[in-house]
């Protein structure tokens, strides 16, 4: 599916960055606070899961979510691009919401 190969892609990226900055960078932790990697595919898959978890149960965060399709429907030619997408979004949310981090994990192919 289209979320998995976005996942999946987005999780390889993470090779070839530096946690430390990276995470200093967008404001998410200090210096201090990064999180020692795993260093093997499956685990870190399982951390990031869980962290998207944890922030998914936060409804500022799916608002945040809805206003950035928002913004990009604003500038695709799409119709009912807005609606369409909301209702993608949150069946996603349902779906990550239901499973275990390990799951998804191995549903995207990490594990």
């Amino acid at each position: 599916t289209v979320l998995a190969a976005v996942i999946k892609e987005s999780l390889s990226d993470l090779d070839h960055t530096d946690p430390a900055g990276t995470c200093a960078s967008i404001g998410a932790c200090t210096s201090s606070e990064v999180l020692v990697s795993v260093g093997d595919q499956c685990s870190e898959c399982t951390e990031i899961t869980t962290q998207i978890k944890a922030a998914l149960g936060n409804p500022e965060v799916v608002t945040l979510l809805k206003d950035a399709i928002g913004e990009l429907c604003s500038i695709l030619p799409i119709t009912d691009c807005a609606e369409t997408l909301d209702g993608y979004l949150d069946q996603a949310v349902a779906l990550i919401k239901t499973l275990d981090p390990k799951t998804i994990c191995t549903l995207i192919g990490m594990c």
